[in-house]
């Protein structure tokens, strides 16, 4: 006789107590703890930071954002290194979780599984997200997954650009590691 899952509702996971010191996703209605990232993955994730606040601030109404949950749907809340929002998907008296996916998932790769990553840049495309930035420390690569289904690859001083959500973005890729 097999063993059968239950499946977690976002409504669910929702209710739960966050449990201390640790961070935790939903995605097919399982419940994923996520790790901590070392310094080679911080310090990605704070060259991105510093490289779009500045841009979005001069460039862009949008807003970035780090380690938000998304609610994508019933059985799937994603919690993506950093986020950029459109205006107009937040605003004052804003509570829970941010409904749907952001118009930019960014996900910094350490130690996750390759299925679980490609699910995840799955579930943000199938739900509104305009593009997935994947980046990867080790390789010094990012790969940008885009909503009609295309993939661009980023390396060395190539410049990054994401034309259609960020019009006019350009750095080298090679700032998106400096440091590590």
């Amino acid at each position: 006789m097999g063993t059968t899952t239950t499946l977690v509702t976002v409504p669910e996971f929702l209710a739960m107590p966050e449990p201390e010191g640790e961070r935790l996703e939903l995605i097919g209605g399982e419940i994923v703890s996520m790790s901590f990232g070392h310094i080679p993955h911080e310090v990605v994730k704070k060259n991105i930071n510093k490289i779009l606040v500045l841009w979005l601030a001069q460039n862009s109404q949008a807003e970035l954002f780090a380690e938000s949950m998304y609610h994508v749907d019933d059985y799937n809340a994603l919690m993506p290194d950093l986020s950029v929002l459109f205006p107009g998907r937040t605003g004052p008296g804003s509570t829970g979780w941010i409904q749907g996916a952001p118009e930019i998932a960014i996900e910094v790769v350490s130690s996750e599984p390759a299925a679980r990553l490609e699910n995840k840049i799955e579930l943000y495309l199938s739900h509104g997200c305009k593009s997935v930035w994947v980046v990867y420390p080790q390789r010094r690569v990012v790969r940008i997954f885009d909503s009609a289904g295309g993939a661009k690859k980023f390396e060395r001083d190539q410049p990054l650009t994401d034309p259609a959500v960020l019009p006019g973005f350009s750095i080298p890729t090679s700032a998106i590691f400096e440091g590590v």
